[in-house]
């Protein structure tokens, strides 16, 4: 158990297991911006990222007048391919940016082998994982930088939030004195976090997992819920968040589910391993991770994703959809807007049209995991 007299920062150093430098911050994009800045990556700047991501991550990239210079992924593992990397490496480039998607760590190290010889910083994007490791490391300290996620859709939940990690002292330092621009969020966007933080502990459940979502929607279109996006970010404007540290009792919440998190950890790997046993049985591909890897979500490809995704609302499956296009959830024609030109990342766009995703959270339970797998069986063609 953690001491109660360590901060948030300071625990989820404890965490990661080695000296590290933590800040935390009210969205993991903004945990990404502070470290772009932190680095000096301005205009006329490139950054190397996923051509399949979520579109926060580009924006950030963005919002300091620099360019998103997107890499396809590799088809079996969902990262960023290393060969690919170094074509698109040129002058201008200033940090590379690696995720470890679904969980599943990145090539970190072949990646920073790539990147060395021109001096080029790595990111990790952790926003999927905390405690997957490479040879016992923990992701999040394999890098020169680092951001993690707690999001509503994350390995543990403070509603939002996000953490930014470097082990370089120098690159804290200026980390820190970014932070020193930054400000609380208004007292009113708290409160609604709060309050919604409270009605997700009570009343999420895998067999409303339909109706939560379409009225979290109505209630972020209205203003009415604080979404880890609003319609004005992704339509390409600068968001108005991007400058706000993580409220108290957000660092609270994450304090306390570090304590039990490697509980939910090990839930988590049973539930993945279920799915292993029960996918090969159907003759099903199964992730491709090695046994240091704590998955997010439990990703598998179909012939009809669509089709796929009507039919586990129908019938109450909780599935998720995402990445639905390469810079998630942003549709394939406004791609052009944040420097992605359709059919330049291949296997990303593939991916995005046949990957699912299934639960692997604690509200998840072997019982539930033996309907998701019923339901495949049942109404799913895989590919």
């Amino acid at each position: 158990m953690q001491s109660p007299h360590l901060s948030y920062e300071e625990a989820f150093s404890n965490y990661l297991g080695k000296d590290a430098y933590v800040y935390s911050f009210w969205k993991g994009r903004v945990a990404l911006y502070a470290i772009l800045k932190a680095l000096g990556i301005g205009p006329g700047d490139e950054v190397i990222l996923p051509g399949y991501t979520c579109v926060v991550v580009p924006n950030a990239i963005r919002l300091l007048g620099a360019k998103p210079v997107y890499v396809d992924n590799q088809l079996d593992t969902f990262h960023i391919d290393p060969d690919e990397i170094k074509s698109a490496i040129t002058s201008r480039t200033r940090a590379i940016i690696a995720q470890h998607t679904y969980g599943i760590p990145a090539p970190v190290m072949e990646i920073k082998r790539i990147a060395e010889p021109y001096g080029l910083p790595v990111i990790e994007d952790c926003a999927h994982t905390i405690g997957s490791t490479i040879d016992h490391l923990k992701v999040g300290l394999l890098g020169d930088a680092a951001f993690f996620s707690s999001q509503w859709s994350k390995p543990y939940t403070t509603g939002l939030g996000g953490i930014a990690v470097t082990r370089n002292p120098d690159l804290a330092a200026r980390i820190e004195n970014v932070t020193k621009e930054f400000k609380l969020p208004p007292a009113l966007t708290q409160g609604k976090l709060w309050i919604q933080y409270q009605i997700y502990q009570y009343l999420f459940k895998p067999s409303i997992y339909w109706e939560a979502q379409s009225i979290l929607h109505l209630l972020s279109k209205f203003g009415l819920f604080v979404g880890s996006s609003n319609q004005a970010e992704l339509d390409g404007e600068d968001p108005k968040d991007h400058h706000l540290k993580m409220s108290a009792f957000q660092q609270n919440w994450g304090s306390r589910k570090l304590e039990s998190y490697s509980r939910d950890m090990a839930n988590n790997q049973r539930l993945a391993n279920l799915y292993d046993t029960e996918l090969a049985k159907m003759g099903w591909a199964i992730s491709n991770r090695s046994k240091e890897t704590v998955l997010l979500r439990y990703p598998v490809r179909v012939a009809e994703k669509i089709k796929t995704l009507r039919a586990a609302q129908k019938e109450k499956i909780e599935i998720g959809s995402w990445f639905e296009t390469p810079l998630h959830p942003i549709p394939l024609e406004k791609h052009s807007s944040f420097g992605y030109q359709l059919g330049q990342c291949p296997n990303a766009e593939f991916a995005a049209e046949h990957v699912i995703n299934l639960p692997l959270h604690n509200r998840i339970t072997p019982t539930e995991v033996n309907r998701i797998i019923e339901f495949l069986d049942k109404f799913v063609e895989p590919i």
